[in-house]
Protein backbone atom coordinates (compact mmCIF):
# COMPACT_ATOMS: atom_id res chain seq x y z
CA UNK A 1 0.00 0.00 0.00
CA UNK A 2 2.87 2.45 1.10
CA UNK A 3 4.61 1.57 -2.68
CA UNK A 4 1.07 2.18 -4.37
CA UNK A 5 0.92 5.97 -3.00
CA UNK A 6 4.81 6.54 -3.45
CA UNK A 7 4.12 5.82 -6.87
CA UNK A 8 0.56 8.16 -6.93
CA UNK A 9 2.60 10.73 -5.30
CA UNK A 10 5.69 10.80 -7.85
CA UNK A 11 3.13 10.80 -10.53
CA UNK A 12 1.72 13.38 -9.45
CA UNK A 13 4.81 15.38 -9.18
CA UNK A 14 5.97 14.38 -12.74
CA UNK A 15 2.80 15.93 -13.77
CA UNK A 16 2.87 19.16 -12.18
CA UNK A 17 6.77 20.01 -12.75
CA UNK A 18 5.85 19.42 -16.58
CA UNK A 19 3.25 21.99 -16.40
CA UNK A 20 5.66 24.42 -13.80
CA UNK A 21 4.11 27.40 -15.41
CA UNK A 22 0.69 26.71 -14.14
CA UNK A 23 1.34 24.98 -10.64
CA UNK A 24 4.19 27.08 -9.64
CA UNK A 25 2.34 29.94 -7.14
CA UNK A 26 -0.53 27.36 -6.33
CA UNK A 27 -1.60 26.08 -3.19
CA UNK A 28 -1.36 22.64 -4.50
CA UNK A 29 2.39 23.17 -5.16
CA UNK A 30 2.77 24.09 -1.85
CA UNK A 31 1.00 21.32 0.40
CA UNK A 32 3.07 19.09 -1.98
CA UNK A 33 5.95 20.54 -1.21
CA UNK A 34 5.41 20.32 2.91
CA UNK A 35 4.55 16.63 2.17
CA UNK A 36 8.13 15.99 1.11
CA UNK A 37 9.77 16.36 -2.54
CA UNK A 38 10.07 12.36 -3.71
CA UNK A 39 13.26 11.81 -3.52
CA UNK A 40 13.80 10.82 -7.34
CA UNK A 41 12.65 14.46 -8.41
CA UNK A 42 14.20 16.24 -5.37
CA UNK A 43 16.65 18.08 -7.38
CA UNK A 44 14.43 19.16 -10.43
CA UNK A 45 11.97 20.42 -7.74
CA UNK A 46 14.77 22.30 -6.04
CA UNK A 47 15.91 23.68 -9.44
CA UNK A 48 12.46 25.21 -10.58
CA UNK A 49 12.19 26.63 -7.09
CA UNK A 50 15.37 28.62 -7.04
CA UNK A 51 14.93 29.37 -10.88
CA UNK A 52 18.64 27.83 -11.51
CA UNK A 53 18.13 27.43 -15.53
CA UNK A 54 17.44 31.69 -15.54
CA UNK A 55 19.56 32.55 -13.68
CA UNK A 56 22.79 30.18 -16.23
CA UNK A 57 21.85 32.08 -18.85
CA UNK A 58 21.71 35.76 -17.05
CA UNK A 59 25.37 34.79 -16.71
CA UNK A 60 26.01 32.45 -19.47
CA UNK A 61 29.68 31.99 -19.37
CA UNK A 62 30.26 32.77 -15.95
CA UNK A 63 30.56 28.87 -14.29
CA UNK A 64 33.04 28.10 -16.66
CA UNK A 65 35.65 31.09 -16.09
CA UNK A 66 35.83 29.65 -12.43
CA UNK A 67 35.74 26.13 -13.27
CA UNK A 68 39.26 26.85 -15.55
CA UNK A 69 40.32 29.09 -12.38
CA UNK A 70 40.63 26.59 -10.14
CA UNK A 71 40.72 23.37 -12.20
CA UNK A 72 43.86 22.93 -10.54
CA UNK A 73 42.49 22.07 -7.20
CA UNK A 74 41.36 18.56 -6.86
CA UNK A 75 41.11 18.40 -3.12
CA UNK A 76 37.80 16.11 -1.93
CA UNK A 77 36.47 17.50 1.56
CA UNK A 78 34.27 15.64 3.49
CA UNK A 79 31.82 17.53 5.31
CA UNK A 80 29.50 17.12 8.10
CA UNK A 81 28.59 13.45 9.31
CA UNK A 82 25.21 13.20 7.90
CA UNK A 83 27.27 13.80 4.58
CA UNK A 84 29.48 11.25 5.21
CA UNK A 85 26.91 8.70 6.05
CA UNK A 86 25.74 9.20 2.87
CA UNK A 87 28.59 8.98 0.71
CA UNK A 88 28.67 12.85 -0.12
CA UNK A 89 31.82 14.27 -0.35
CA UNK A 90 32.33 17.71 -2.07
CA UNK A 91 35.34 19.44 -3.79
CA UNK A 92 37.24 22.81 -2.15
CA UNK A 93 37.26 24.60 -5.57
CA UNK A 94 33.80 24.45 -5.47
CA UNK A 95 33.40 26.79 -2.59
CA UNK A 96 36.77 28.61 -3.96
CA UNK A 97 34.00 29.34 -6.94
CA UNK A 98 31.67 30.96 -4.91
CA UNK A 99 33.94 32.90 -2.67
CA UNK A 100 35.19 34.40 -6.00
CA UNK A 101 31.78 34.89 -7.01
CA UNK A 102 30.20 36.22 -4.08
CA UNK A 103 32.86 37.51 -2.03
CA UNK A 104 32.18 35.68 1.14
CA UNK A 105 34.90 34.68 2.67
CA UNK A 106 34.65 30.49 3.44
CA UNK A 107 32.87 28.93 6.16
CA UNK A 108 32.56 25.49 7.49
CA UNK A 109 28.84 25.41 6.91
CA UNK A 110 28.92 26.42 3.77
CA UNK A 111 30.64 23.42 2.95
CA UNK A 112 27.54 21.35 3.82
CA UNK A 113 24.83 23.55 2.28
CA UNK A 114 26.83 22.57 -1.15
CA UNK A 115 27.15 19.14 -0.33
CA UNK A 116 23.35 18.74 0.22
CA UNK A 117 22.83 20.45 -3.20
CA UNK A 118 24.81 18.39 -5.04
CA UNK A 119 23.12 15.67 -3.79
CA UNK A 120 20.03 15.78 -5.76
CA UNK A 121 21.94 18.35 -8.45
CA UNK A 122 25.12 18.18 -11.03
CA UNK A 123 27.71 20.64 -9.90
CA UNK A 124 27.18 23.46 -12.18
CA UNK A 125 23.28 23.60 -11.17
CA UNK A 126 24.19 23.24 -7.54
CA UNK A 127 26.97 26.43 -8.22
CA UNK A 128 23.84 28.32 -9.10
CA UNK A 129 21.67 26.90 -6.79
CA UNK A 130 24.02 27.88 -3.98
CA UNK A 131 24.15 31.71 -5.58
CA UNK A 132 20.26 31.95 -5.45
CA UNK A 133 20.54 30.86 -1.61
CA UNK A 134 23.37 33.41 -0.74
CA UNK A 135 21.89 36.54 -2.92
CA UNK A 136 18.07 35.97 -3.35
CA UNK A 137 15.60 37.99 -1.23
CA UNK A 138 13.83 35.20 0.30
CA UNK A 139 16.72 33.14 0.99
CA UNK A 140 19.73 35.59 1.50
CA UNK A 141 21.89 33.62 3.35
CA UNK A 142 24.85 36.14 2.55
CA UNK A 143 24.72 37.51 6.05
CA UNK A 144 24.94 34.93 7.28
CA UNK A 145 28.83 34.12 6.23
CA UNK A 146 30.18 37.85 5.86
CA UNK A 147 32.22 38.89 8.42
CA UNK A 148 31.00 39.49 12.41
CA UNK A 149 27.89 37.30 10.90
CA UNK A 150 25.46 39.92 11.25
CA UNK A 151 22.09 38.33 10.24
CA UNK A 152 22.85 35.41 12.55
CA UNK A 153 23.28 37.71 15.19
CA UNK A 154 20.14 38.85 14.44
CA UNK A 155 18.30 35.71 14.14
CA UNK A 156 19.96 34.78 17.64
CA UNK A 157 18.57 37.71 19.17
CA UNK A 158 14.81 37.65 17.26
CA UNK A 159 14.82 33.90 18.86
CA UNK A 160 15.70 35.00 22.43
CA UNK A 161 12.60 37.56 21.88
CA UNK A 162 10.29 34.73 20.70
CA UNK A 163 11.10 32.77 23.59
CA UNK A 164 10.28 35.35 26.02
CA UNK A 165 6.97 36.21 24.58
CA UNK A 166 5.85 32.58 24.03
CA UNK A 167 7.93 30.03 25.97
CA UNK A 168 9.20 32.34 29.09
CA UNK A 169 9.15 29.74 31.69
CA UNK A 170 11.11 27.71 29.65
CA UNK A 171 13.35 31.00 28.63
CA UNK A 172 13.81 31.57 32.28
CA UNK A 173 14.79 27.87 32.71
CA UNK A 174 17.64 27.86 29.87
CA UNK A 175 19.32 31.28 31.13
CA UNK A 176 19.75 29.98 34.35
CA UNK A 177 21.46 27.14 33.46
CA UNK A 178 23.64 30.10 31.34
CA UNK A 179 21.87 27.94 27.92
CA UNK A 180 23.12 30.78 26.16
CA UNK A 181 20.99 31.11 22.52
CA UNK A 182 24.50 31.25 20.68
CA UNK A 183 25.60 28.05 22.18
CA UNK A 184 23.07 25.73 20.44
CA UNK A 185 21.28 27.74 17.59
CA UNK A 186 24.12 28.42 15.30
CA UNK A 187 23.88 25.89 12.93
CA UNK A 188 20.03 25.90 13.02
CA UNK A 189 20.11 29.59 11.57
CA UNK A 190 24.12 29.09 9.89
CA UNK A 191 22.70 25.64 7.67
CA UNK A 192 19.26 25.47 7.89
CA UNK A 193 19.36 22.29 10.52
CA UNK A 194 21.81 19.99 8.92
CA UNK A 195 23.16 17.72 11.07
CA UNK A 196 21.25 19.07 13.63
CA UNK A 197 17.89 17.28 12.83
CA UNK A 198 17.68 13.59 11.83
CA UNK A 199 18.50 13.87 8.21
CA UNK A 200 15.16 12.55 6.76
CA UNK A 201 13.45 15.54 8.77
CA UNK A 202 16.40 17.74 7.04
CA UNK A 203 15.87 16.74 3.28
CA UNK A 204 12.18 17.75 3.80
CA UNK A 205 12.85 20.94 5.97
CA UNK A 206 15.23 22.01 2.90
CA UNK A 207 12.57 21.52 1.02
CA UNK A 208 10.06 24.22 2.79
CA UNK A 209 13.42 26.25 3.19
CA UNK A 210 13.58 26.52 -0.81
CA UNK A 211 9.92 26.97 -1.38
CA UNK A 212 9.82 29.48 1.74
CA UNK A 213 13.12 31.29 2.56
CA UNK A 214 14.15 32.36 5.74
CA UNK A 215 10.94 32.49 7.89
CA UNK A 216 11.30 28.37 8.44
CA UNK A 217 14.16 29.37 10.49
CA UNK A 218 12.76 31.47 12.97
CA UNK A 219 9.31 29.22 13.13
CA UNK A 220 11.69 25.68 13.23
CA UNK A 221 14.09 27.02 15.80
CA UNK A 222 10.80 27.77 18.05
CA UNK A 223 8.73 24.58 17.36
CA UNK A 224 11.93 22.46 18.61
CA UNK A 225 12.16 24.09 21.69
CA UNK A 226 8.16 23.97 21.95
CA UNK A 227 7.98 20.48 20.90
CA UNK A 228 10.51 19.44 24.15
CA UNK A 229 9.49 22.20 26.54
CA UNK A 230 8.90 19.89 29.42
CA UNK A 231 12.23 17.50 29.21
CA UNK A 232 13.98 20.13 28.70
CA UNK A 233 12.75 22.07 32.06
CA UNK A 234 13.85 19.06 33.12
CA UNK A 235 17.50 19.24 32.06
CA UNK A 236 20.69 20.68 33.68
CA UNK A 237 23.36 22.60 31.50
CA UNK A 238 25.05 19.31 30.31
CA UNK A 239 21.84 17.79 29.49
CA UNK A 240 20.34 20.43 27.64
CA UNK A 241 23.83 20.82 25.65
CA UNK A 242 23.80 17.23 24.51
CA UNK A 243 20.23 17.27 23.75
CA UNK A 244 20.53 20.42 21.71
CA UNK A 245 23.80 20.25 20.01
CA UNK A 246 23.36 16.03 19.53
CA UNK A 247 20.56 14.01 20.63
CA UNK A 248 17.91 15.79 18.59
CA UNK A 249 20.39 14.99 15.18
CA UNK A 250 19.60 11.25 15.90
CA UNK A 251 16.06 10.90 16.97
CA UNK A 252 13.29 13.80 17.89
CA UNK A 253 10.66 12.23 20.31
CA UNK A 254 8.25 13.14 17.11
CA UNK A 255 7.96 11.43 13.49
CA UNK A 256 8.22 13.69 10.72
CA UNK A 257 5.32 14.57 9.60
CA UNK A 258 3.78 15.39 13.09
CA UNK A 259 6.83 17.88 13.36
CA UNK A 260 6.51 18.97 9.69
CA UNK A 261 2.79 19.56 10.99
CA UNK A 262 3.70 21.59 13.98
CA UNK A 263 6.09 23.66 11.79
CA UNK A 264 3.66 24.86 9.86
CA UNK A 265 1.28 25.80 13.01
CA UNK A 266 4.43 27.62 14.18
CA UNK A 267 4.44 29.41 11.22
CA UNK A 268 1.07 30.79 11.64
CA UNK A 269 1.25 31.83 15.04
CA UNK A 270 4.31 33.77 14.58
CA UNK A 271 3.53 35.47 11.57
CA UNK A 272 0.11 36.37 13.33
CA UNK A 273 1.82 38.26 15.94
CA UNK A 274 4.62 39.39 13.56
CA UNK A 275 7.06 37.44 15.24
CA UNK A 276 7.80 35.48 11.52
CA UNK A 277 10.81 37.21 10.92
CA UNK A 278 13.29 39.76 12.76
CA UNK A 279 13.63 43.33 11.29
CA UNK A 280 15.61 43.77 8.11
CA UNK A 281 19.13 44.19 8.75
CA UNK A 282 21.00 47.24 7.00
CA UNK A 283 23.41 44.94 4.38
CA UNK A 284 23.48 45.17 1.11
CA UNK A 285 24.28 42.41 -0.68
CA UNK A 286 26.30 42.65 -4.46
CA UNK A 287 25.94 39.53 -6.98
CA UNK A 288 26.28 39.06 -10.17
CA UNK A 289 22.60 39.22 -11.19
CA UNK A 290 20.68 40.10 -7.95
CA UNK A 291 20.42 42.86 -4.93
CA UNK A 292 18.92 42.16 -2.09
CA UNK A 293 18.70 44.14 1.64
CA UNK A 294 17.76 41.42 3.81
CA UNK A 295 20.29 39.95 5.23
Amino acid sequence: KLKQQEIERVQKWLKMLQKWEKYKNSDRMMKRVYKGIPLMLRGQAWSLLLDVERVKKENEGKYEVQQNKYKHINTDSCVGRSHRQNGIKIRNKFIKKEETLFEVSYCQGMSQIAAILLMYLNEEDAFWALSQLLTNQKHAMHGFFIPGFPKLQRFQNHHDQILSKLLPKLKKHLDKEQMFTGIYSTKWFLQCFIDRTPFTLTLRLWDIFILEGEKILTAMSFTILRLHKKRLLKMSLEDLREFLQEKISESLDFTDDVVIEQLQASMTELRKMKLDLPSPGVFTICSTSTKSSNE
